[in-house]
């Protein structure tokens, strides 16, 4: 089973123990383009927008397209 996140939201990616947790502000266009990237991975992932979590956003980011679309087939 998905971790949850301590709001309760199921994660889409695991094992997080040990990850390091950030935090920041971003301008307009990146803010834009991370609404962006969050509808793409709630679509690779099969999951509702309002469930995808910015973790799981910024996890996607860093992974990419390819190595995202692996996570979620194993």
């Amino acid at each position: 089973m998905a971790n949850k996140h301590s709001r309760g939201r199921v994660s889409i990616f695991r094992n997080k123990e040990g990850g390091d947790r950030v935090q920041g502000i971003i301008t307009k266009v990146g803010a834009q383009r991370f609404h962006a990237a969050r509808k793409r991975l709630a679509e690779l992932a099969g999951r509702d927008l309002e469930l995808v979590s910015d973790a799981d956003v910024i996890e996607y980011l860093a992974r990419g397209d390819e190595e995202t679309a692996r996570y979620l087939k194993a």
